[in-house]
């Protein structure tokens, strides 16, 4: 549709003077557009969340501000649906929300019992999705759309767990994970000696037979380290690209133990012990430095280790190590510690053995979400400690350590699992904060995650 528009003063003078065939030469010609739709959608503000939460062991509420920039929407033109896919955190409060919105026109309602004209300053209620609709310049109305703002409605510190089949290999012994090339690696003891297992999924196994790797190899030892996997067997270090064909490591060297490993921009060691209990290291698994005899009480029994950088100074790791030592009696275990810098271990004590590491059968440690955890067996410290009933957690790198009691805690089906599998089971943290367990006998593989973890991928 065109309209003209004369210019007021010529129009006067045409008026005045009569001379009409000059009134085309100034005429000024508007074409509007028919378009009527919405082309982007967005929260305006920053959001304010809050949740109960057990913290310190007090019951209290944590509050903290969503920016809503970080949670773009998505506009399906053809159903006429604007939502955001990732969800917001549990407990925003999206009953005050400014949003923006752009269209082809000015003309953007908001869709009620009485219609009204949506300002950008609007505080809008979207407890319940809300219908806008947009009329173009030419007065007519476009497609109508429905908003929602999507909010998690999973508790942020509770772990959710997912039980992903039941056709893991059954007929293994003992088992280690490791988790290498965005894989999941078992190696496990079976009637013919070291197999592997691998997974994508978690519910789709490949089972896998190492070669040239000697009969004696010790499962136990196996470790992912940059892109090999390392193994020892009868004293000595065996390495792989697949985990499947395996080449001796030329050294003089003979081994005891792996021990642990960092690998960074900054760091890369192995690290483990000879037969006459001395530290070695190596930054290429192929030449050795040979440190200081290892102390007397170092554990070598069960032990399981992380690494990590420091929050202070991302080019020093920190080499985190639990294991047990010989005393059958004891309640509690030992945590080392080892600095990139440092070529020494260091054991972890407290006069207060209150806060101690409790001693658990098959015991296992995650690093997961900046704090240590650890879980396994039954156990005895300070009372009576039933199978996978608990994890216990230290948020200052092993000093001290402290049971949880809610959220943050195992299926119900863990302590039969335990048994059924007579304390044989695997377990890996991968990329995307999934905890995986592993479970021989009846074959069931278990996946959690702490759902904050799973809740802003921005």
């Amino acid at each position: 549709m065109k309209l003209k528009v004369l210019n007021i003063i010529f129009s006067l003078f045409v008026l005045a003077c009569g001379i009409s065939s000059c009134l085309d030469s100034d005429v000024v010609e508007y074409e509007f557009s028919s378009d009527a739709s919405i082309t982007a959608f967005s929260i305006a503000d920053s959001i304010i969340t809050s949740y109960p939460a057990v913290v310190k062991g007090k019951d209290t509420t944590l509050t903290f501000s969503v920016v809503g920039a970080k949670y773009p929407f998505v506009i399906n033109q053809k159903e006429g649906l604007i939502y955001n896919p990732d969800s917001l955190p549990v407990g925003t409060d999206i009953s005050k929300v400014v949003v923006n919105i752009t269209a082809d026109t000015k003309g953007i309602y908001i869709v009620a019992e009485k219609d009204s004209i949506w300002e950008d300053t609007d505080s809008l209620n979207f407890e319940k999705p809300i219908q806008f609709k947009v009329m173009s310049e030419m007065g007519a109305f476009g497609r109508n759309y429905t908003a929602k703002i999507n909010v998690h409605q999973l508790v942020p510190d509770s772990l959710s767990w997912t039980k992903l089949g039941s056709n893991f290999s059954k007929n293994i012994q003992k088992q280690k994970a490791v988790y290498a090339n965005k894989n999941i690696y078992v190696f496990a003891t079976n009637e013919s000696g070291i197999s592997m297992t691998q997974t994508m999924n978690g519910s789709e196994w490949s089972e896998l037979t190492a070669t040239d790797l000697p009969a004696e190899a010790n499962y136990a030892s196996v470790m992912a380290w940059g892109n090999m996997f390392y193994i020892l067997a009868g004293n000595e270090l065996y390495t792989s690209v697949d985990g499947i064909a395996w080449n001796k490591v030329e050294t003089e060297q003979r081994f005891s133990h792996l021990l642990a490993n960092t690998h960074t921009d900054y760091n890369q060691k192995l690290i483990g012990i000879d037969t006459e209990n001395y530290y070695l290291e190596s930054e290429d698994g192929i030449t050795w430095v040979r440190n200081e005899e290892m102390p007397s009480e170092f554990p070598t029994n069960n032990v399981s280790s992380v690494s990590f950088a420091l929050k202070t100074n991302e080019k020093i790791s920190k080499i985190v190590l639990l294991g047990h030592d010989d005393l059958d009696t004891d309640t509690t275990t030992t945590i080392w510690t080892q600095l990139s810098t440092e070529g020494s271990w260091t054991e972890l004590t407290l006069e207060n053995r209150t806060y101690a590491c409790p001693k658990l059968e098959n015991q296992g440690m995650i690093l997961y979400n900046n704090n240590l955890y650890t879980f396994g067996g039954s156990g005895q410290f300070k009372g009576a400690i039933d199978a996978f009933s608990r994890f216990y957690v230290s948020e200052d790198d092993g000093i001290s350590w402290e049971a949880i009691t809610t959220q943050f805690m195992f299926p119900s089906a863990f302590k039969a699992l335990y048994e059924a599998s007579e304390g044989d089971y695997s377990y890996i943290v991968d990329d995307q904060q999934f905890i995986w367990f592993m479970w021989s006998q009846t074959g069931e593989v278990w996946r959690g995650r702490l759902n904050k973890l799973g809740f802003d991928k921005q």
